[in-house]
C-alpha cells in the first residue's frame, strides 16, 4: 500500500511539474490551435489520471502476490536485453524476427510453424512500417 502511494504522489507531483513547464513555454503568432504545450499538457493531465489511479489501487483488496510473476517479467527484460544487443550485430530483421518468435514461445506458444509464421510476420510488419512508411533507417 505504501508504494503505491509514494508512486501515486511522485506521478502526481511530475505531472504537477510537467504542467507547469508546458505552461511555461512561450507562445508563438505561428501557433495553430493546439500551441506548443497542448501535447505536452494532454501528457501531464494522462500522467495525473494514472497516478491518481494508481494511489486509488493502494486501497482496493490485495490478493497474494505471485513470486513467478516477478521472474515473468524478467525474461521478457532478458529478452529485450538480447534483442538490443544483437540488432546492431546480426540486423533488425534476424533479430526482430527471433525475438518475436521467442517471446511467442516465452508465454506458451505450440512449437508448431504458427509461431514461425508469426514471427516472420511481425519482423515484415515492422520493417514495412518503420523503413519503408516512416523512413526510419534499421540495422542492416
Amino acid at each position: 500500500m505504501r508504494r503505491d502511494l509514494a508512486c501515486a504522489a511522485l506521478g502526481l507531483a511530475l505531472a504537477g511539474g510537467y504542467w507547469a513547464a508546458a505552461n511555461a513555454l512561450p507562445e508563438s503568432l505561428l501557433s495553430d490551435a493546439v500551441g506548443a504545450d497542448g501535447v505536452p499538457k494532454g501528457l501531464a493531465v494522462l500522467l495525473g489520471i494514472f497516478s491518481a489511479l494508481i494511489g486509488l489501487r493502494a486501497f482496493a483488496p490485495k490478493e497474494p502476490a505471485e513470486k513467478q510473476s516477478h521472474l515473468r517479467a524478467l525474461g521478457i527484460a532478458a529478452l529485450g536485453f538480447a534483442y538490443v544487443a544483437a540488432a546492431s550485430l546480426i540486423g533488425y530483421l534476424v533479430s526482430i524476427t527471433l525475438l518475436a518468435g521467442a517471446a511467442a514461445l516465452y508465454y506458451g506458444a505450440p512449437r508448431r510453424y504458427g509461431v514461425a509464421l508469426f514471427a516472420l510476420g511481425t519482423a515484415a510488419l515492422l520493417w514495412a512500417l518503420f523503413a519503408g512508411l516512416l523512413g526510419i533507417p534499421m540495422p542492416r
